[in-house]
């Protein structure tokens, strides 16, 4: 009887695994590059200006209106049993100055409001509108990233708080060139779920322990190498890619599973950075494509803060 009942826990939890499997194969497909439009590539001002965009010439400030979603990073579809809709809500979306953030965490933002969640506000594929006007975005020497953070506290919270590359430097100075508002953006964000499972991961890969919350202490990125925004509404990943950057840190490049590691990215695209200690990491990233790749990529800056994660989508130039 015994004997029995292991096997059938052993038969169930084999099936979870393939479960999870097709969920994160499913994820690391189509489902993923839902992040490509707005987190990667160029900025794409809407044309002509509003009554919350303004360039002042006497003070020299450009104020504009930056909208999009924000969504559970897809990534998330690894946790069994899966996340429910209902845990994505309690969420505040904010505009930062990344130049500030590594200085002081607790920078205020330059813009911030609480996503609505209710059903009217989102779309399945999307994720939940947003929308913050008044963002001075002159002094942004680093580029533009929107955060979502968890507004639940201590044994309640269910997300790290997640920062979105929304666009480069030289996007933002274009913007301040023409003002015009921001549209189109796309935020994601890490659960704490999504965060055990990629530590034990990591763990795994470096040799060492990870226990939940270890990753998110120490800050970490999540990376997708991926094509040309031209391409598809959802730009194809690029296998055999590999990234080059200088750091206190470790790049890892899990195959299209997350069964093992590899040398280069698999079909999802996908790396992961992860510093050596928990300590602010700012690098640029070079894209090395494979050797029959005609596309080209152009450097990003992106990195990482202690008690956070970080998305960053390398786009291939049009």
């Amino acid at each position: 009887m015994r004997e029995a009942r292991s096997k059938h826990v052993q038969v169930v939890a084999r099936r979870k695994k393939r479960l999870a499997l097709a969920r994160l194969a499913f994820a690391l497909g189509g489902a993923t590059f839902a992040l490509a439009g707005g987190a990667c590539g160029k900025l794409k001002p809407a044309e002509g200006a509003d009554a919350s965009t303004t360039s002042d010439a006497s003070t020299g400030r450009t104020i504009v209106t930056i909208s999009g979603t924000a969504a559970p990073l897809p990534l998330n579809a690894l946790v069994v049993p899966p996340i429910s809709p209902a845990d994505f809500s309690m969420l505040e979306v904010a505009i930062v100055d990344p130049q500030a953030v590594l200085a002081d965490p607790a920078a205020a933002p330059l813009g911030s409001m609480t996503l609505d969640t209710t059903t009217t506000n989102c779309d399945a594929t999307l994720g939940c509108a947003w929308s913050l006007p008044g963002v001075d975005i002159t002094d942004q020497k680093l580029g533009l990233v929107g955060t979502l953070a968890d507004l639940r506290t201590g044994a309640a919270r269910e997300w790290v708080k997640t920062g979105t590359g929304l666009g480069s430097a030289a996007d933002v100075q274009a913007v301040i060139a023409a003002p015009a508002p921001i549209t189109d953006r796309r935020a994601f964000i890490v659960s704490l779920k999504l965060e055990a499972l990629l530590g034990a991961f990591v763990g795994k890969a470096l040799g060492q322990t990870f226990n939940p919350g270890d990753l998110e202490t120490r800050g970490f990125l999540i990376g997708y190498v991926v094509g040309k925004p031209s391409e598809g509404t959802f730009p194809p990943p690029i296998a055999g890619a590999t990234v080059s950057a200088t750091g206190a840190f470790d790049v890892i490049y899990p195959n299209a599973d997350f069964s093992a590691t590899g040398t280069a990215t698999s079909t999802s695209g996908v790396f992961l950075m992860v510093p050596k200690m928990a300590a602010s990491v700012v690098a640029t990233w070079t894209v090395n494509p494979p050797a029959t790749e005609t596309r080209t990529w152009n450097q990003y800056l992106a990195g990482a803060n202690p008690g956070n994660a970080f998305i960053i989508i390398l786009a291939a130039n049009e």
